[in-house]
């Protein structure tokens, strides 16, 4: 009977026993599922971190490649390559933006979980810093965009009012140039009228007056008889006729009267200035 009281007793024990075990291991495994958890999560937390840290850095390149192309842009570069550079600049800019929401949530996921983890901390203070240190630097950049435009615009009224200038003292100096030519042009401007002593008569060329007396060009004559030429290019005027008279004053010594092989006659000034210095009108009767 004290034999069985004993057995009773050493298996309440290891009943008890196995009882609290139980309870241990299970607490344990609670246990180790939430380190699984905040281990998950820490290392989700973490990779997070690292995305973002390497998609800053890449936006830092990316800054740096567009001041390299502001920098060593030639001033012949093209409205359309400067809206490029402000174009890639807004895209970095808000993509920026979207960093700084992102590490602005995992902080305060960080501080909401109480848990103090300095060097994840520290770093997410870094990017912020780097993402200021961004803007920054993107903002100085437009700033300087925007002065180029300027610049540029000054340049280009400046080129503007240039050109107005010569083109408005080129078209004074053609004009200039024209009237000049104009006044040379009629002060070597002649006329010479041939034609029958009969035609010349009719056109009021030359007037017989009393006693038989001969005027040439004395009253009103008709000019459009006239052929106009220009002394400096006129040497030769051929009449056509084998009987030739000069009625107009003209220097004897400075033309002569050369007979052709026809027979015709073919007046030739050999002194153009003298030729023309006593009237520059010219009336030669043929028969």
């Amino acid at each position: 009977m004290k034999k069985s009281f004993i057995l009773l007793g050493i298996g309440a024990l290891l009943l008890s026993s196995c009882a609290g075990n139980d309870k241990k291991l299970a607490e344990d495994s609670v246990r180790i599922a939430e380190l699984q958890a905040d281990y998950t999560e820490a290392a989700s937390f973490n990779d997070s971190l690292m995305l973002l840290m390497g998609d800053i850095y890449t936006g830092l390149d990316s800054i740096n490649m567009q001041e390299g192309l502001l920098y060593n842009m030639g001033s012949g570069e093209s409205v359309d390559r400067r809206a490029e550079i402000r174009q890639n600049l807004a895209n970095i800019k808000a993509r920026l933006a979207t960093n700084k929401a992102l590490l602005e949530d995992m902080e305060a996921k960080l501080k909401a979980s109480g848990k103090d983890n300095s060097v994840l901390s520290k770093t997410i203070t870094q990017l912020k810093d780097r993402i200021a240190q961004q803007d920054q630097k993107i903002a100085q950049l437009e700033g300087e965009l925007a002065n180029a435009k300027t610049q540029i615009q000054d340049l280009t009224n400046q080129v503007t009012e240039s050109q107005e200038q010569v083109k408005t003292e080129t078209a004074a100096k053609e004009e200039a140039q024209a009237q000049a030519q104009a006044v040379e042009n009629a002060a070597n401007t002649v006329y010479y009228a041939i034609g029958t002593n009969k035609e010349l008569k009719k056109n009021g060329l030359l007037e017989k007056k009393f006693l038989g007396q001969t005027k040439v060009l004395k009253g009103d004559f008709n000019e459009s008889y006239f052929t106009k030429a220009d002394k400096r290019s006129l040497s030769v005027i051929p009449t056509g006729s084998k009987k030739v008279k000069i009625w107009t004053n003209m220097p004897q010594d400075s033309y002569k009267i050369v007979e052709n092989a026809d027979k015709t006659k073919t007046i030739q000034i050999t002194n153009p200035q003298e030729f023309w210095s006593m009237t520059t009108f010219l009336v030669i009767q043929i028969d």
